[in-house]
């Protein structure tokens, strides 16, 4: 009998402990937080991730853009669902919009990682409401007499937060190593598939991801370049990043 009842609490008591391993696996969110990718692959001794573009986890990305415009200035701007740059006039006052952009799953990458590729696709968009004039430069645009409307992704070099960036209190970034973008072919769906890597080494060798941002080469009116953003309801249509790297 003293057998059996011994026998009977060991095994409440090991139900017990896997059943607590398991919750606490589970609740880990330092484990939910680094698990944001879901397309890994692995190859001939190289990882590749795709972070973004419908494979993250929710609040896998933050997002948002900045006016110059005075009275904008200190206003945040992170529900929008258009990724873009502009210099533009409202109602005659000029103002310029920059957009910040960061894959959080980028800080679990561990420091000395070497990076072999990162591109970052950003898929074109059929309409905007913040930019209802669509991209400004293509044949036949009203605004080619501007300029062209080329772009850099640069590196941002301070930290920010998606619900409290504004134009006055944007960070920093850098021109080392910024991407460009080419200007745009068509007033709508000009999509763009963008070279990183260098970017994205200098966020590992760092050792501060404070993403990515969007930023005209020249900041005067009549310049706009708009993509779909992390909000669109059509996840395959967001800024995908894809990173391979040596393992």
């Amino acid at each position: 009998m003293k057998i059996s009842n011994l026998f009977l609490a060991l095994t409440v008591a090991t139900a017990f402990l896997m059943t607590s391993c398991r919750k606490d696996l589970a609740t880990d969110t330092n484990l939910q937080q680094q698990d944001q990718a879901l397309n890994v692959s692995v190859k001939d001794g190289q990882k590749t991730i795709i972070f973004g573009g419908g494979y993250d986890k929710a609040g896998a990305q933050e997002d948002a853009h900045v006016y110059s415009k005075p009275d904008w200035a200190n206003g945040n701007f992170s529900a929008f669902e258009d990724f873009l740059t502009s210099s533009w006039t409202y109602q005659g006052t000029p103002g310029t919009a920059r957009q910040f952009l960061k894959f959080n799953g980028l800080s679990s990458l561990p420091s000395g990682t070497v990076i072999t590729s990162a591109t970052l696709t950003l898929t074109g968009v059929s309409s905007s409401a913040a930019a209802p004039q669509g991209n400004s430069y293509y044949p036949g645009s009203p605004y080619n007499s501007f300029g062209t409307n080329p772009a850099w992704i640069k590196r941002v070099t301070g930290p920010w937060t998606a619900s409290t960036i504004t134009w006055n209190n944007q960070p920093t970034t850098t021109t080392t190593n910024a991407a460009p973008i080419a200007p745009s072919t068509s007033q709508w769906n000009y999509s763009v598939t963008v070279n990183v890597t260098a970017l994205v080494q200098d966020i590992i060798n760092s050792g501060q991801n404070y993403g990515f941002s969007l930023q005209l080469q020249t900041e005067a009116y009549y310049r706009s370049l708009i993509f779909t953003g992390p909000r669109n309801a059509d996840v395959s249509k967001r800024p995908k990043l894809i990173v391979t790297y040596e393992i």
